[in-house]
């Protein structure tokens, strides 16, 4: 195993297509798939099941995943303390809970500034960690959500670390589904219709309370979990299992093959937004990606259920 094979199963676990991740890893598929079949072999197990619908991750393969991610992740933080310390480059840091149009914009700034002297980072992470990692300065920004039910632990903790919550749009709570689920086909759906099925949702840290889950809405506390810590494996698990997430139904178009988004049927307000330090002034690429973001949101067909915050 080496490092290069996971960021190849990363990347093939994105793009759900061995065709579409070797051409952003800019080399040839048979070069990816041998790659994949070695480290299955060494591992002794497999990783992705192709079928005509292109691929899906196993339940090993989802495991490896996650820890891949970590390896990644952790190996990528020694290149920035080590490698990139001793260039004059400043790095540009954004920490998130789990919405695409947050990376998409990210994708956007560093395309806008690919020729400045600038090293660029994107981590999606627990609740609690965004808020750490702008207290601490690891990122500049952060992308968190506030409602009637975690408001109050999360302003806490704003506080407390010396944050501001900038509100940028309010959703309606939704339910993602596969397409062949049971209650896919409802055009609203009621928290008891879905108490027989399990819940997915995204990795918190440890000790993280109710408050501070990324679920918009309460959801069965009895129900069987199943959490991941990227996105590309909850869509994974969404599609091929009769589990539900419950989100913002914010969704790129490119991602929601086979999966379906239905509104819940609660009253309940919620507000995705950004938050930064209130002793350390912005920077202009900071402003600058807000600004993409925004426009970004702005007339998109994703957020025809929500309300742009001035």
């Amino acid at each position: 195993m080496n490092l290069q094979q996971l960021r190849y199963v990363i990347t093939v676990a994105k793009y759900g297509t061995f065709r579409e991740a070797a051409r952003q890893l800019y080399m040839a598929q048979s070069s990816l798939s041998s790659s994949i079949k070695d480290l299955e072999e060494e591992y002794g197990i497999q990783i992705f099941e192709r079928s005509k619908k292109g691929i899906e991750i196993t339940k090993e393969g989802a495991m490896l995943l996650e820890f891949a991610d970590q390896i990644v992740a952790q190996a990528d933080q020694l290149d920035y303390r080590y490698l990139y310390a001793t260039e004059n480059r400043r790095l540009f840091s954004v920490s998130s809970q789990h919405y695409d149009f947050a990376s998409e914009g990210f994708a956007r700034l560093v395309s806008e500034k690919k020729d400045e002297s600038l090293n660029f980072r994107f981590l999606e992470t627990s609740t609690s960690k965004v808020m750490e990692d702008v207290r601490d300065a690891v990122s500049e920004v952060g992308f968190i959500y506030l409602n009637d039910f975690n408001g109050k632990v999360i302003k806490q903790h704003l506080e407390a670390f010396d944050l501001k919550f900038d509100p940028l749009i309010a959703f309606q709570p939704h339910v993602f589904l596969s397409e062949s689920h049971p209650l896919a086909k409802k055009t609203k759906i009621a928290q008891e219709d879905l108490h027989p099925y399990p819940v997915i949702s995204f990795d918190q840290s440890k000790n993280s309370t109710l408050q501070l889950m990324e679920e918009s809405v309460q959801v069965d506390q009895n129900a069987q979990r199943i959490s991941a810590s990227d996105r590309a494996t909850v869509l994974n698990l969404l599609s091929v299992t009769n589990g539900y997430l419950v989100g913002s139904g914010l969704l790129k178009s490119s991602t929601q093959d086979h999966i379906v988004v239905v509104p819940m049927d609660v009253d309940q307000r919620n507000t995705i937004g950004f938050i930064y330090s209130k002793v350390r002034p912005l920077s202009a690429i900071s402003k600058r990606y807000m600004e993409i973001v925004r426009e970004l949101l702005k007339g998109d067909h994703r957020i025809a259920l929500t309300d742009q915050l001035d």
